[in-house]
């Protein structure tokens, strides 16, 4: 079969990437063209400015377009939690007598369920935490499903709504580069299934997406995200906060994020960190700043448990560690230590197992990639065939 490409649209809280990729040798993917660009952003009220969007958007699938030779058919663009909302519910199906699960049994589960829920916004994707039949046993994906004979069918299901301005604004921007076709995915449930393991995902897991100027903190649970909550915090917040607070412009406190260390304990006061013009702060100054902001982020996350899982199965949640990945992570150290004593809680970096993309700040863009080569693969011919005759993977 044919090496098949697409083309994806990875929007991030401060800058947008283009890229058109394919599946390579070993679970590594084949670039063939990729373009990043910065804008306004966004917060958990919208886009700053949509014309900084819309002219990121031309800018870098222009850049990518002119040095690819094939042609781009539809583009895969990744919702970001902010525009995103998930509605989760527990849903059974009855057959007359006992039949074989195939991929008709399973949409029939989902669309019952769908007519039950009442929503806002398109919805652009469906997943399941687990589906389960008559024996009551857990079944963590379609393809487990697939030729057991059952009389009944019950799942633990996700439905994604994206904001209906969001899809608007996006796909009049792509047709307007005559690229009509859109397909959509949520950005985090993307980066749930790509950079968590199965097993980790078999019971709860925790993600926690730093970006540059919003954060996502999701709750994981098979191929399904169970809730999750977008906060107003990110790098471009900690950038602040040392500008106004040391007086200083921006790329000095780009300069001293990138080489800050928040970990260990208690440092002198008589440390100072300096730059090539003289000018020196206080060590002990700049950390507390940022402890500052990422306490206010560990403030949100402790309140978000409170809320929605006080007294549940507490233990369970307590030894699970958050998961951090981004771009607003990946740039100084100690963070997830920070994170972790905050908490008290374990917390792991996720980046992709990639040569040169193993940093953070790739992580969705590799995410959506995987995601959409993987939607590409499921409405080829011979997949659909497989499925409808409920064909069973060895």
């Amino acid at each position: 079969m044919a090496n098949v490409s697409v083309a994806v649209l990875d929007v991030r809280s401060y800058e947008i990437t283009f890229l058109i990729g394919s599946k390579g040798v070993n679970d590594t993917f084949v670039f063939y063209g990729s373009r990043s660009e910065r804008y306004e952003g966004y917060s958990t009220n919208g886009f700053f400015d949509e014309s900084s969007f819309r002219r990121a958007v031309i800018a870098a699938v222009s850049s990518v377009r002119q040095n690819y030779e094939g042609e781009i058919g539809e583009v895969f663009v990744g919702v970001p939690s902010a525009f995103l909302s998930v509605a989760t519910k527990g849903h059974t199906i009855s057959f007359p007598s006992k039949r074989r699960i195939s991929s008709q049994e399973v949409d029939a589960l989902y669309d019952s369920a769908f007519n039950e829920l009442l929503k806002e916004g398109q919805c652009i994707r469906r997943s399941e935490m687990y589906f389960s039949l008559g024996d009551n046993r857990k079944y963590f994906g379609e393809k487990e499903l697939r030729g057991t004979a059952s009389a009944s069918l019950k799942g633990a299901l996700c439905y994604y709504f994206a904001d209906e301005k969001f899809v608007a604004s996006v796909s009049a921007i792509l047709q307007e580069l005559s690229l009509p076709e859109v397909r959509f995915i949520p950005s985090s449930l993307a980066q749930a299934t790509y950079l968590l393991p199965e097993k980790v995902r078999d019971g709860y897991a925790f993600l926690l997406d730093v970006g540059f100027l919003s954060t996502t903190f999701s709750v994981v649970y098979g191929n399904g995200i169970v809730r999750e909550e977008t906060f107003d915090f990110g790098l471009g917040y900690l950038l602040a906060s040392l500008m106004k607070e040391l007086d200083i412009d921006y790329e000095k406190a780009e300069e001293i994020l990138s080489s800050a260390n928040i970990s260990g304990g208690a440092i002198s006061k008589d440390l100072r960190w300096t730059d090539g013009d003289g000018s020196s702060y206080s060590v002990r100054d700049i950390n507390e700043i940022i402890k500052c902001g990422i306490d206010g982020l560990c403030e949100r996350i402790e309140e978000f448990f409170s809320k929605y899982y006080r007294g549940k199965n507490a233990a369970l949640f307590q030894s699970k560690p958050v998961c951090i990945t981004g771009e607003g992570f990946g740039l100084m150290a100690g963070c997830a230590e920070h994170i972790a004593n905050r908490l008290n809680r374990m917390t792991e970096v996720l980046q992709p197992d990639l040569p040169y993309y193993d940093k953070p700040v790739f992580s969705s863009r590799i995410a959506l990639l995987n995601a959409a080569l993987e939607e590409r693969k499921k409405h080829g011919w011979l997949y659909r065939i497989f499925n409808v005759f409920g064909g069973k993977k060895k």
